[in-house]
């Protein structure tokens, strides 16, 4: 019998049933054990499998099965397979199979982590694409960051980008989640210090802190500050917000973690204020030397002087004068970068050179000179990491030699040299502020520890005068109950004076020293003595007046102004004490239309 001619001859034909009976049959027949010729243990079960089937579906068991020993022997000959894959349920790998021969499955909450995860071992990359799209269908904010640890531990790009996408965008929501107060503090900086999270001011960042901290406050009392210094952005929080609502709110408030983000806000703000942070868009770096005549009759009417500028601009560096010549040395240069280089002025050419370098980078250190010999003692050489390390420099022989390290991590310190001494004061590390007081013998090149500080503070400065060391300002917190209640939370401290005779602190009598009068927004750079006054220099705001540069004479016990008004477009300096001949002072004067008295004794910035 013949059909109708045609010109196009065969056609091809399809039934819509065939795959869908040839796979029911298929998965029937691997219930019979005599038409398996493999087996599957996991655990104590063994699970018949018929080796051709799997081998189709899975690169990775084809692969098993192809370099299996006795892959050569005839087929009646060989012996069932045996294989063992790790990590895999009995149930989940029945999941597997029923999908592999009907290419349906069934996934929940319950078991979709064991399927993903058997699919990606097995290279069942078309069952992974199911897995990943029920994944992005059920992201919510009570699971999100679970799904994101997921799929970047699995190479689920997609849903990957599409989760964080959601974190990115709902971080209000994910903050209050189970998942977010359980994260550990590694995952947990990690997601916080992204720039593209959506919210709505800095101190939203605060509060999810709080409320992890609160989540287990004894586990992690250690990992808060560290927490609180990388991801609070401290400068964008409000002053109202801190004296407001994260110090009355019965939610926010938190007897260690909100002291210590009001804390550490003042910090930033003070280490950013004096240069011992540098950023570019807060704090322009300068090259800039200045100086007054210290001899002037008329303090008030006293000129700033430009001397030559340093070769490269620096902040929170170390100044210091030693053998009539000054040496500033380490800080951060214009490109944020930390400095272990240096330079010396001599004032009797108006010039700068080089000199060799300390072996470490450091910035906001103690720079102290005792006869020939420059001392840079701790500092930071990141950062935020302290370090104890110290070394001397000769200024003869132009050579750095390492010395002992200090006893105590700390920055921010005071440092003055008296006696062949020299003394590390107060400072601290981020949270945590000192009193302690130790001592370098500069003879025996050795560490003791001295009476400590009445009153612990950060960023203080210290001078050696006579048989004495005082130390002027630094800030330090308000311990009382009611400084939580409207109050700032940090103080300009009280000057106290170490007595070397007896080594005992004291606080000097506020009414005749003059000091207490000024307001917290005051800040001291400097601290110097010229064998007859100190000077204190910095933004001095004494009842309402801001001074540049106040001397005392502590014979007296009477203070002065020296520069009365803020130093013009230069912040968070370094000063020393230096002669300058009077044919250099003359030159830069009349170049510079600032003549004034012939005194060579002149005070030099940097």
């Amino acid at each position: 019998m013949a059909c109708s001619t045609t010109e196009e001859g065969p056609r091809s034909f399809s039934h819509p049933l065939h795959a869908r009976k040839l796979l029911h049959e298929l998965n029937e027949s691997r219930k019979l054990t005599q038409l398996c010729d493999g087996v599957v243990i996991i655990g104590d079960e063994q699970i018949p499998v018929q080796r051709n089937i799997l081998s189709a579906a899975s690169p990775y068991f084809r692969g098993v099965f192809s370099y299996e020993e006795g892959n050569e022997s005839p087929a009646a000959d060989r012996k069932p397979s045996v294989l063992n894959p790790a990590e895999i349920s009995v149930e989940t790998f029945e999941l597997i199979q029923d999908y592999i021969y009907t290419s349906e499955i069934y996934l929940s909450d319950e078991n979709i982590q064991d399927v993903l995860q058997a699919a990606d071992m097995l290279l069942l990359s078309d069952l992974k694409d199911l897995c990943c799209e029920y994944l992005e269908q059920c992201i919510s904010s009570s699971n999100c960051l679970g799904i994101q640890e997921f799929a970047a531990r699995f190479s689920c790009l997609w849903v990957l980008h599409k989760v964080t996408k959601y974190i990115d965008s709902r971080f209000s929501e994910v903050s209050f989640s189970d998942e977010f107060v359980k994260l550990p503090v590694d995952k947990l900086k990690k997601l916080l210090v992204r720039d593209t999270l959506q919210v709505r001011s800095e101190e939203e960042i605060v509060e999810c802190i709080i409320r992890w901290y609160q989540a287990n406050p004894k586990q992690r009392e250690h990992e808060i500050n560290e927490l609180v210094t990388s991801c609070v952005r401290a400068r964008l929080i409000s002053e109202d917000y801190l004296q407001g609502s994260l110090c009355t709110d019965t939610n926010l408030k938190s007897s260690c973690v909100t002291d210590m983000i009001i804390q550490n806000r003042r910090l930033v703000s003070e280490m950013k204020r004096r240069g011992t942070t540098y950023s570019s868009c807060e704090t322009e770096v300068k090259n800039t030397v200045r100086c007054i005549n210290l001899a002037e009759p008329n303090h008030r009417c006293t000129q700033w002087v430009e001397l030559a500028q340093m070769g490269t601009p620096r902040i929170a560096h170390g100044l210091v004068e030693a053998g009539g010549c000054l040496y500033a040395i380490g800080g951060r240069d214009d490109n944020s970068r930390i400095l272990n280089t240096g330079e010396r002025y001599d004032p009797q050419t108006n010039t700068w050179t080089p000199i060799a370098r300390m072996f470490h980078a450091r910035v906001g250190f103690g720079l102290m000179a005792v006869d020939d010999k420059i001392y840079a003692i701790g500092g930071s050489n990141d950062m935020s990491s302290p370090i104890t390390s110290a070394e001397v420099y000769n200024i003869y022989t132009n050579k750095w030699r390492k010395l002992p390290d200090m006893n105590l991590k700390r920055v921010w310190a005071a440092y003055a040299a008296a006696e062949k001494k020299i003394y590390v004061i107060a400072g601290g590390i981020m949270g945590k502020l000192y009193e302690a007081v130790e001592c370098f013998d500069t003879r025996s090149e050795t560490w003791s520890s001295v009476a400590p500080m009445r009153e612990r503070r950060f960023d203080a400065r210290a001078v050696g005068a006579d048989n004495s060391i005082y130390v002027f300002g630094g800030l330090r917190r308000l311990e009382c109950p009611s400084a939580m209640h409207g109050g700032p939370m940090m103080k300009f401290c009280q000057t106290e004076m170490y007595s070397l005779e007896n080594g005992q602190w004291s606080q000097v009598n506020p009414t005749g020293f003059g000091l207490c009068t000024m307001r917290d927004n005051s800040h001291v750079d400097a601290a110097l003595y010229d064998g007859s006054n100190i000077y204190v220099v910095g933004e001095l705001d004494v009842g309402g007046m801001c001074h540049s540069v106040r001397a005392y004479n502590p014979q007296t016990n009477i203070w002065s102004c020296v520069v009365q008004g803020k130093l013009l477009n230069q912040r968070s300096i370094q000063s020393s004490v230096i002669d300058l001949p009077l044919f250099v002072l003359h030159s830069l004067q009349w170049s510079q239309e600032k003549l004034g008295s012939t005194e060579t004794k002149q005070q030099k910035l940097g």
